[in-house]
């Protein structure tokens, strides 16, 4: 089941004791590519560089490390 849609509904539907053990067998990644609002406004007019820095932002504005990549 790892690494199915199946595999990610079990683990979203998870509480109490049986969510840690799940989130092990099953972790689940959120990857973003671009940025679609940002402070009310729509950036997809934007040229990519522009989208881009906005998603590096949180990591240099925050120092963000690990679980967080970029």
């Amino acid at each position: 089941m790892s690494g199915t849609f199946e595999a990610l509904q079990c683990r979203a539907a998870a509480r109490g004791r049986s969510a840690p053990p799940l989130a092990a067998a099953l972790p689940a990644y959120f990857v973003a590519f671009d940025v679609l609002q940002s402070d009310g406004v729509e950036p997809l007019s934007r040229p990519h560089r522009e989208r881009h820095t906005l998603l590096e932002d949180p990591f240099t504005d925050h120092a963000l490390t690990a679980p967080w990549t970029l």
